[in-house]
C-alpha cells in the first residue's frame, strides 16, 4: 500500500512565519522609542521656552529698577505673554533705590506622554547696575 502523500506547505522548514514575528517585534521597538524621543523633545523644548521666558521677564524687571516702576509687575506681564506663570520674584535694592537685582521664578504646566502632567520650572535674575561717575 503506498503512502499517502502531505501536501507541500507542510512539508516546509520549521521556521516558516518567524520573517513576520521578527518584523513585528521590530516594528514594535521602532514605535516605543519613537515615542520616547518625542516625549523628550517634548520636555526639553518646555524646559527651553520656561528659562526664555524666565530670562526676558527677569531683565524686563531689572530695567524697572530705578525708574519708579514695579518690577515684579513687569516681570509677571513679560512672564505671561510668553505662557509662563511667576511663580516668585524677589527685588532686593541698594541704598538708593537706583540700582539692585531681580530674581524670578516660573513655571508652566507640561503634559508629557509617559510621565503625565508635570511643570517646567526655571530661575533667573538680572540686575541694573550704577552708573558710572564717568568724566
Amino acid at each position: 500500500m503506498p503512502r499517502p502523500r502531505l501536501p507541500a506547505r507542510l512539508i516546509g522548514p520549521v521556521d516558516a512565519g518567524s520573517a513576520t514575528v521578527w518584523l513585528l517585534g521590530f516594528a514594535a521597538l521602532v514605535v516605543v522609542v519613537a515615542a520616547v524621543a518625542v516625549s523628550s523633545t517634548t520636555a526639553v523644548l518646555a524646559r527651553r521656552h520656561v528659562e526664555r521666558a524666565a530670562d526676558l521677564a527677569a531683565l524686563a524687571g531689572a530695567e524697572q529698577i530705578g525708574r519708579g516702576g514695579q518690577p515684579c509687575a513687569v516681570a509677571r506681564q513679560i512672564a505671561q505673554s510668553n505662557k509662563a506663570n511667576l511663580d516668585s520674584c524677589d527685588v532686593q535694592l541698594d541704598a538708593s533705590g537706583r540700582s539692585g537685582s531681580v530674581s524670578i521664578v516660573v513655571s508652566r504646566p507640561v503634559r508629557l506622554r509617559f510621565a503625565g502632567d508635570q511643570r517646567a520650572t526655571a530661575r533667573a535674575r538680572a540686575a541694573r547696575l550704577p552708573a558710572d561717575g564717568g568724566p
